[in-house]
């Protein structure tokens, strides 16, 4: 049944010409990104392909900045911000890589927060004031990190339900709920009260990827893995837990389907029943990035499929430009683009800033050994003046037009 419809899904997009492969991405329109066509294409992705210039920026390294362990840092006006997993601080970098100082405090009190989690952070695009989600609050935060204002979580009164955050769009708050009794989780849009504009619904998931135009109701997802809320233009984007569809919200809440992942026969079984690490394929949905061309994906691909691969990530990239969906040729255990613009190191996307500039990370001790081995003049310039025990390194690289 589920093939069929997306068969038809297809016709469909063919007819509406030329929307699968409109970067624009018109309400009502999607594209079917086909798992078997990014497997059978797989092959080398240059950098050039997404991006025209590369740079490398070392984090000033001094005992207030000193980071831990970097995960995912979000740049935005020519501000690195920080969260290091071995604490609970948010710091601050210049575009050169200055230390600026911190994002609040830790704490229970008002403005604080206990842990800072990348993936509980956010900027809103309006203000581009920085906000994190903790302890069932959500905290603004000015630009130069002091406290505006907080926002508590709706109270929805039963032990088994999790919020696993709270992202701002517009005048509304995209809440993730996860009911760990049903398996199902949800997302919850409420005003800047913290009040449901629609209570938890009691309806499945559509068999359908056709969602009505007028239909203003939450979306249900079928596990309890977080999904991940991503601001794109001047829209919303929601990747569902299963990673199957990109939804769309745009300004007055309007809801379409942007993006279907057709996994086909990979697709993981529902249960672990005949082994479906290794019968399957899943996307880490958390991972996600995507550019004015482009959507990168981590991707886990069961042995049965790449028996020499089990249990490794993979990547794959989708070109909006050209509608084609490609699995990255692993090389040297690296599945990265490889950076043909300045001869440095392989290059992944775990960040986009609004200006268009796609970042990457590496500890300083990764950043000296690359260097060595790679033809970048710039990030031997660069590696010559840190040591092993320094702070990372960005690296950025502006997206093409």
């Amino acid at each position: 049944m589920k093939n069929s419809l997306l068969q038809f899904a297809a016709i469909c997009c063919i007819l509406i010409i030329p929307s699968c492969n409109n970067s624009d991405d018109e309400a009502g329109d999607f594209a079917i990104l086909s798992v078997k066509e990014a497997i059978d294409s797989k092959r080398d992705v240059l950098l050039s392909e997404f991006a025209s210039s590369v740079e490398y920026i070392p984090l000033e390294t001094k005992d207030s900045s000193l980071i831990a362990n970097l995960t995912r840092p979000v740049l935005i006006d020519g501000i690195f911000y920080i969260m290091d997993n071995k604490g609970v601080d948010i710091k601050r970098f210049g575009r050169d890589g200055k230390f600026l100082g911190y994002i609040g405090r830790s704490g229970r009190a008002k403005g604080e927060f206990l842990s800072a989690s990348p993936f509980n952070f956010f900027i809103d695009k309006e203000k581009r004031h920085p906000h994190i989600f903790n302890n069932g609050k959500l905290i603004e935060y000015d630009r130069e990190g002091n406290f505006v204002k907080e926002i508590f979580s709706p109270d929805l009164k039963n032990r088994n339900v999790h919020l696993f955050k709270m992202v701002k769009f517009a005048n509304h708050y995209f809440t993730h709920v996860i009911e760990q009794t049903s398996g199902k989780s949800y997302l919850i849009i409420v005003d800047s009260t913290g009040t449901p504009l629609n209570p938890i619904p009691d309806f499945e998931k559509p068999v359908s990827y056709v969602i009505p135009e007028n239909s203003d109701a939450p979306v249900v997802f079928r596990t309890t893995s977080p999904a991940h809320i991503y601001y794109y233009n001047n829209v919303m984007r929601v990747v569902n837990p299963d990673c199957d569809t990109i939804f769309t919200f745009d300004n007055s809440l309007k809801k379409s389907v942007s993006y279907v992942i057709d996994y086909g026969s990979y697709k993981k079984a529902e249960s672990n029943i005949n082994d479906n690490r290794q019968s399957g394929i899943y996307t880490t949905t958390s991972f996600t990035t995507e550019t004015k061309n482009a959507i990168f994906f981590t991707m886990r691909i069961g042995e049965n499929i790449m028996r020499s691969e089990f249990g490794q990530r993979f990547r794959a990239v989708y070109d909006k430009r050209s509608g084609k969906f490609t699995l990255l040729q692993k090389r040297h255990n690296s599945d990265a683009m490889i950076n043909d613009i300045d001869g440095g190191a392989p290059f992944w996307p775990i960040n986009l800033s609004p200006e268009g500039e796609m970042v990457m990370t590496m500890t300083a001790i990764e950043f000296i050994s690359a260097a060595e081995k790679s033809s970048s003049a710039e990030m031997k310039r660069v590696a010559s003046f840190i040591t092993e025990e320094s702070n990372p390194v960005m690296i950025v690289a502006r997206t093409a037009n």
